[in-house]
């Protein structure tokens, strides 16, 4: 017996984290249909759990790979019959909107990178309740974005938290008692903390980096070649998570320039309960209260800190001080959470 088809659509590559979890949960109910964009197919991780995998050729700021994309997804609307359709982040919910707004009892918005979060303008977000009306189900990572939904969407509003799964395959440490091993991974850039690595790494011969992700500007890409930096490309989450738990921190910052990363909800925390390796995260994020109160890791006082001399001495004096308890190590797992993803598309 054939599963329901399920439309996946996004302009990630295939080697998103979330995007990767997602997936192989909902193949286990649908045939998925991925339409993503990608300059390459060599990090698609998902690719094996889709019954139908569609790669845009391109970036997705082109203007040309976004018109292929769009004539992409108006073929698949059109050819196949699908019992839903999960859409991410606003952007895709706008470009489509004349199209969906005829299949809303099937759409499901995933929302984890909100314009209406990252931008001020009062145009912008004149869009957000006619956008937010589409969708049967609206999905965000925490309780805290849960919040930030409009009062007349909070009923459609599922929260499907940023967990990994449950991770065994913990290393020992790789650095000495006196050395720093930071692991800085996910979408890296000038705004997730590329510049105060650059100043660590001043510091001293001491401090390494580990670098794994998207390299998003020149600075990034700069110290990626620094000598005391490894930059091991994309991988997988567990492949992250061990190469994590077997560095002193996680960095986990985000500059406070916008709404969106003042309620970030990075997975790099709950990795970091998993891998048994603290994060660094600034104080000016909501989630570092979380961080502080479980002990998960150092709170700097301000993104914005300038003393690293004092920053490195104090990492290296309180990176053993973490302690995991086996208790959130159980809670905070994708397995635990994965059901509710399911539930969306099918209630």
């Amino acid at each position: 017996m054939s599963l329901p088809k399920l439309l996946y659509i996004c302009i990630n590559d295939g080697s998103d984290t979330r995007i990767n979890k997602e997936i192989k949960t909902l193949a286990a109910h649908f045939d998925v249909v991925y339409l993503g964009i990608g300059r390459d197919d060599s990090q698609v991780f998902v690719k094996p759990y889709c019954a139908e995998f569609c790669l845009i050729q391109g970036h997705h700021k082109s203007l040309g790979t976004l018109v292929r994309y769009f004539f992409a997804f108006v073929k698949l609307y059109f050819s196949q019959s699908f019992r839903s359709i999960h859409v991410i982040n606003e952007q895709l919910l706008l470009i489509f909107f004349p199209f969906l707004i005829w299949s809303r009892r099937r759409v499901v918005a995933d929302i984890f990178d909100s314009i209406f979060l990252r931008s001020a303008s009062p145009i912008v977000h004149s869009l957000q309740s006619l956008l937010y009306r589409l969708p049967k189900n609206i999905i965000v990572t925490d309780d805290n974005r849960k919040t930030l939904v409009p009062n007349e969407f909070q009923q459609k509003t599922v929260v499907v938290e940023n967990y990994p799964y449950a991770f065994y395959d913990v290393q020992s440490k790789a650095a000495a008692a006196d050395e720093l091993l930071i692991l800085y991974s996910g979408s890296l850039g000038v705004t997730r903390g590329t510049g105060l690595l650059a100043e660590l790494l001043k510091c001293s011969p001491k401090v390494k980096v580990w670098m794994i992700g998207w390299v998003y500007d020149e600075p990034t890409r700069l110290l990626s070649q620094h000598p005391q930096v490894t930059f091991w490309g994309v991988k997988t989450q567990q492949e992250t998570m061990r190469l994590a738990s077997e560095c002193d921190y996680i960095l986990s910052v985000y500059e406070p320039i916008n709404d969106n990363n003042l309620n970030a909800s990075p997975n790099k925390i709950y990795d970091a309960v998993q891998s048994q390796t603290p994060v660094i995260i600034n104080a000016e994020i909501k989630v570092a209260r979380f961080v502080a109160e479980n002990r998960l890791g150092y709170v700097l006082e301000s993104y914005y800190s300038s003393d690293s001399e004092l920053l490195l001495q104090q990492l290296i004096a309180q990176k053993k001080d973490f302690i995991f308890d086996n208790d959130l190590r159980r809670r905070y797992t994708w397995e635990a959470i994965a059901q509710k993803l399911i539930e969306a598309h099918l209630h």
